[in-house]
């Protein structure tokens, strides 16, 4: 069974489910999961995982609860994501433009650190994020996309020039946020960026092991990525729900 496949379906699922108050049928579920040939125990847990998400399975009554639940969690996170990067900004003690070319040059000489370069360039992600805001992707959203192409900026970039490093780490911010937002408004969006998504955090974790020593916490992947702890806890029991379904399946 395919784990990305797997997980669009669940996300495109849950997507449809939003869109009809936060309820879909036993049937309808089953029915669309019909080709990956699932087990009733399989079955079980990805009927579970819906629920436990906030979503009313209707004739599985057994294990609901409300999808008012689910509405108190996501209330109001679009202003408090705008609100939450607005207070960081104030609180970061932010470099001066000499101490910014300092950086960069031990970056460039192996001796800096990449977190310090992400804190560096924040005001830089968030800035292009206001530039995009309203365009269909929420706003936390463009700025994790957007500290992922730092770091693919930082990855691909093989100069050692200040104001060239600069401009192809803009150039590279702002492409990852209108890919998400052309991502976002194409008919498999939903379940492609979640995919997406889990691929990213499992790409971050591995880059923090190795740096670490140590698998890395839920904390150190959400300041890794710029997100949220609950964000990043939400990605992992996402794909947790669709590993422990594809286990049972492969296991029976």
């Amino acid at each position: 069974m395919d784990k990305n496949a797997f997980l669009k379906a669940m996300e495109e699922m849950l997507a449809v489910a939003k869109t009809n108050g936060n309820q879909i049928s036993k049937e309808e579920l089953l029915t669309y999961f019909s080709d990956f040939s699932l087990n009733e125990e399989a079955k079980k847990l990805l009927l579970d995982s819906y629920v436990e998400a906030g979503i009313r399975v209707i004739g599985y009554e057994d294990n609901e609860k409300t999808a008012a639940q689910k509405d108190d969690l996501e209330e109001s996170e679009e202003s408090a994501a705008v609100m939450f990067y607005e207070e960081e900004l104030k609180n970061m003690e932010m470099p001066g433009e000499e101490e910014q070319k300092a950086l960069l040059q031990a970056w460039f000489e192996g001796n800096g650190s990449s977190q310090q370069m992400i804190e560096c360039l924040l005001p830089a992600v968030v800035e292009i994020a206001r530039n995009h805001k309203g365009k269909g992707v929420l706003f936390a959203d463009l700025i994790q996309e957007g500290n992922i192409g730092l770091l693919e900026a930082m990855d691909s970039y093989e100069g050692n020039d200040e104001e060239g490093f600069l401009r192809h780490a803009r150039k590279n911010i702002e492409e990852a946020m209108l890919n998400a937002i052309a991502l976002q408004k194409g008919s498999d969006s939903v379940g492609e960026q979640m995919a997406m998504k889990a691929n990213r955090l499992d790409d971050a974790s591995t880059y923090l092991s190795k740096e670490l020593g140590r698998e890395p916490t839920a904390e150190e992947l959400a300041e890794y990525l710029s997100m949220t702890v609950e964000e990043i806890k939400d990605i992992m029991k996402i794909s947790l729900d669709a590993l422990s379904v594809m286990e049972t399946d492969i296991i029976q």
